[in-house]
Order: structure tokens, then sequence, then C-alpha cells
């Protein structure tokens, strides 16, 4: 996927094999509010006519990125399995853990003060608190079953093993279990998106509400490139690994 470097080529691929190639991408296709993780299967072009736009500032802002030298230091498609977990772990999965409290206490704050004349805000504290709680399963989930099991997964092929079954069958299914309930937090964060209107601050915001306007858009940023290294990075590479495995 590196060869795109063009605009008949950006248009004709899928927005996820884009970010794949390029993971700096992805800063493009949060600019222009584009989802790369949960619907990252479709074509650019078709995204670009379902929005409305020309699209020639945003082909010219991803052939821009695509061409710097700068933009190749992540390469995340070039992982190995266990370095992109820890990745994951350490980046992404510690973020959403240090984040939650802050964002909570800030949204608190606003609802406080802001909360009988913007009632949208008591929906927003509302969505975000049922998110929170269960990303906060969800990343246990991974980080005590899933991703332990991915690490056997490449023991085995490193030792020469074949990998024992597990109660929950082959990991096509802890890992369709964790899509869902990707697709699930992705969809209550772009209401979240939805009740503020894309972030537009009212006139009256004081300073705690920008920031954690801010707050929640990173929030999202966030998620949105932890779940595309999830849904199309690693748990496509793991399902290949212990396909190989089982069938040596």
């Amino acid at each position: 996927m590196n060869h795109i470097i063009n605009a008949n080529d950006l248009v004709n691929s899928n927005i996820k094999d884009i970010v794949i190639a390029n993971y700096k991408t992805a800063e493009v296709f949060e600019k222009y509010n584009i989802d790369f993780c949960c619907n990252g299967k479709r074509l650019l072009k078709d995204v670009l006519q379902e929005k409305n736009l020309k699209g020639n500032d945003l082909i010219n802002d991803l052939i821009n990125i695509i061409k710097s030298e700068s933009s190749a230091e992540e390469n995340f498609d070039e992982y190995d399995l266990k370095k992109l977990i820890d990745h994951i772990v350490n980046v992404h999965h510690k973020y959403v853990i240090e984040a939650i409290p802050i964002i909570k206490t800030h949204l608190e704050k606003v609802i406080s003060k802001h909360g009988e004349k913007y009632q949208f805000l008591l929906e927003i504290g509302n969505l975000f608190s049922q998110v929170s709680k269960e990303l906060e399963n969800h990343l246990f989930k991974e980080e005590q079953i899933l991703f332990p099991f991915i690490n056997y997964l490449v023991n085995c092929q490193k030792d020469g093993e074949k990998p024992r079954s597990r109660s929950f069958g082959t990991i096509k299914s802890p890992i369709r279990q964790m899509e869902i309930e990707h697709d699930a937090a992705g969809n209550i964060l772009h209401k979240i998106r939805e009740l503020t209107g894309d972030y537009k601050l009212p006139e009256d915001a004081c300073t705690t509400f920008t920031l954690t306007y801010e707050e929640l858009k990173e929030f999202e940023s966030d998620l949105h490139k932890h779940i595309h290294l999830e849904n199309y990075i690693l748990f496509p590479r793991a399902v290949e690994l212990e396909n190989t495995l089982i069938n040596k």
C-alpha cells in the first residue's frame, strides 16, 4: 500500500488501508470527521460522495503526509504482535484509564454550572459514564484474556508447538466480541459529537467548558486510532497466526 501517492489511488482505496499504510493519515481523516476505524472498509470515493465533499483539500493533505519522510516514523503493520500489543496497552489503554476520571470531573463541573441552560450536557454526562464503564470492562477482558492468548500463539509459533484448545473455541470468538464492543463505544462517542454540534462551544462557554470539549474530542480521536490498530492490524494477524498453527 505504500505505493499510494496519487489522487486516483487514494479515492479507490479503502480508508483502513490508507491508514494501515501510513498511520499519520489518521490525522487527516480526524480533521474531516471521517470514520477510519469501525467503518474503515469503505472506499474513500464513496465516503466523499456520502459527505458531499469534493475532496481536493483532503486528498492534498493525504498526499503531503504520504510523501513526507517524517511520516514513516510509525509503521504499525510491521510491528510483531507482542510489540503491537505492548504499544496498544502502554499508549491507548493507559490513556483511556487516565483520561476517564479527569473528563468525568470536568463534565460534572460543566453540568453543575451550565446544565440547566444546556440540558444536552446531562445526556452527554450519562453517555460518557456509560462508555467509561464499558471501556474499562473491555480493556480488562483484552488484557486478561485476549492479549495473553495472542502472546501464547506467538510463543507456540516460536517453539514449533500446536496451540491447545480453549473454552471459547478459536480466537475469532473473543475477537468478534471485542469488535462488537468497539462499535458500541464508537457509536456512543459519535452521539456525544452530535449532541455538541461537532463540539461547537456556546458563546458563554467558560474555560472548563472549553477544556471539556477538547478532552472529549481527544478521547474520541484516541479511540479511533486504538480501534483501528486492533480491528485492522492486530486481530486479522492473530486470526491468521492461529489458522496457520492449527493447520500445520
